[in-house]
């Protein structure tokens, strides 16, 4: 089986892990076309490419990249980037990206253009209905009528999906980590201060105010790995309580475990926000659609707790506690039960190291996915032009970019 996987994502190396499995998987061959992508991710393909025979990646030119437009929807190939994808069709197509994205539609056109019975499928991550200007909603719903089967990573990127229009096929199919790179320590370290750790960015919807306040009620050492606007913030509880607060601006791949395993507790405590940046007038909600750290600290044995916004509940589970979000006292005293409870702590720890090998490993993930993608090739799709019916148009007007590989 040929998988063409196709995305406009800078951090693609958190996809690594997914990559990885798949080509690990036997008859499996992988290709993915990136654009837009950071150097992080571009070396990340290459030691990819060297590690595994069945793994090829292109790195092909994009239009309006992410940092001048502020949101991956609004990224497009550039005309003829899939040049030198000639040859036998794909067996299935995977777009990593939102149905609403202009590089979607440009790799649905392509793909029925050029090779018609190819089955397409597409990631889905939005939890939220949103209503992005034109000519995004023509590109949503062009892919709608278009792919052949949808990804969600939550239920409520699936009910997003089913609310908006989309009423193919569905799976919902999480985000992933890799248990063999994040897996607990040995021992733990023993007669060192309770430390609450933090990763992601440091902005306003992280709810970073809420995690200093909580940290230091409780007077817990605090380990936080990311960078933001916030960091002055960071940076100034760090001087009101010298030696207690450890910032950390950046981890790659390698690094994060082992900061992870220095925590007694991993939190997450996003807020949900506006946002303005698709089009300045346009006022999008930001709500935490998974939260990937959540996974990686249960991953590494590390007790979790998180805010109940967006869809850190769904994640967390059993495995962890929950508090209201922006309630930086609720979060205090979840805190404060983990410190002093530690057959809690223990049980979180246990229960979360299971969570992640049992639903989140990116083997397992990679084994649903390619299992669905054989049962769409073993049974006979419908014709095109019923599925250009249900669309209620024959192509994307309005988004017209140009295939990326037609004349």
């Amino acid at each position: 089986m040929h998988v063409l996987v196709t995305t406009v994502r800078k951090r693609i190396d958190v996809w690594s892990g997914w990559f990885e499995a798949l080509a690990a998987i036997p008859g499996v061959t992988l290709t993915v076309l990136a654009a837009d992508v950071s150097d992080r991710g571009g070396a990340e393909l290459a030691r990819l490419a060297r590690r595994h025979e069945q793994f090829r990646y292109r790195i092909v030119p994009h239009l309006l990249g992410q940092d001048r437009s502020g949101h991956m929807a609004s990224v497009a190939f550039r005309p003829r980037a899939f040049r030198g994808l000639a040859g036998a069709p794909p067996d299935v197509v995977h777009i990593l990206g939102e149905p609403a994205y202009l590089s979607t539609g440009q790799v649905i056109r392509w793909c029925r253009a050029r090779h018609p019975r190819t089955p397409i499928t597409v990631y889905a991550a939005q939890n939220i209905v949103t209503g992005f200007p034109f000519p995004f909603p023509l590109v949503e719903r062009y892919a709608y009528g278009m792919v052949d089967h949808a990804f969600p990573i939550t239920p409520s990127a699936l009910g997003v999906l089913r609310t908006k229009g989309y009423s193919g096929p569905a799976t919902v199919v999480p985000l992933g980590v890799d248990t063999t790179v994040f897996r607990p320590a040995a021992t733990r370290s023993s007669g060192r201060p309770f430390t609450v750790g933090f990763v992601g960015h440091l902005e306003p919807h992280k709810g970073i105010a809420d995690l200093l306040a909580a940290a230091e009620s409780i007077d817990g050492n605090l380990l936080l790995v990311g960078d933001g606007s916030l960091r002055g913030m960071v940076e100034q509880a760090g001087t009101r309580r010298p030696g207690r607060v450890e910032l950390h601006k950046a981890a790659d791949h390698e690094q994060l475990p082992a900061l992870l395993r220095r925590m007694d507790v991993l939190v997450l405590p996003s807020v949900e926000v506006v946002q303005r940046n698709v089009l300045p007038w346009v006022r999008v909600p930001l709500r935490e659609q998974f939260g990937r750290v959540l996974i990686e600290a249960m991953a590494c044995g590390v007790p979790v707790v998180g805010s109940d916004t967006g869809d850190i509940p769904h994640v967390i589970g059993s495995a962890g506690l929950v508090f209201a979000a922006g309630a930086a006292s609720e979060l205090a005293d979840r805190l404060a039960r983990i410190r002093d409870d530690p057959a809690l702590a223990a049980r979180l720890a246990r229960a979360g190291r299971e969570r992640a090998c049992r639903e989140f490993a990116w083997s397992v993930i990679a084994a649903t996915v390619h299992r669905t993608w054989q049962e769409m090739g073993s049974r006979p799709r419908a014709a095109r032009d019923g599925a250009d019916r249900r669309a209620g148009q024959g192509g994307a007007p309005g988004c017209s970019l140009g295939e990326p590989d037609l004349p």
